[in-house]
Order: structure tokens, then sequence, then C-alpha cells
């Protein structure tokens, strides 16, 4: 089985936010401690619900989705 996944980073301010983002129904990939930003996956179909609780989340800088999987960018 198939599920559409999709990866977002998220800025962050305060160690806090990794607590809550633990409690999330995302799955954490990467951690940047130093940089203050964290990578998750979660289902495309949970997309909508997930931007709404990220937004609830004090210390959350920034939220959008990773420029990893783009076909038009060259890295």
């Amino acid at each position: 089985m198939y599920t559409n996944r999709i990866s977002y980073v998220a800025i962050y301010h305060g160690k806090h936010v990794l607590n809550k983002l633990k409690n999330l129904p995302v799955d954490i990939s990467y951690i940047s401690e130093k940089q203050n930003y964290a990578v998750v996956y979660f289902d495309k179909s949970n997309e909508q619900m997930i931007q709404k609780q990220m937004k609830n989340v004090k210390g959350l800088k920034h939220f959008g989705p990773s420029q990893t999987y783009n076909d038009e960018l060259n890295f």
C-alpha cells in the first residue's frame, strides 16, 4: 500500500517546541539544534489538520513545505 507523504520544515525558537512537535501526528526525520529547525513528514491527506495544529504551537516561527522533492529546483 502506497501513501502520499509530504515533507515540511519547521523553524522554531526554543527547545519546548520540539516536545510539542513530538506530540503531534507527524514523523520527525531531522532536528537541527544549532540552526533551530526540524524536518517533519506526514500524510498528505492530513495536511490541513496539521497546519491548523501547527498554528497553535507557540515558539514556531515558520512552517512550510520542504523544497527537497521539488523537480523544478536543481541542487
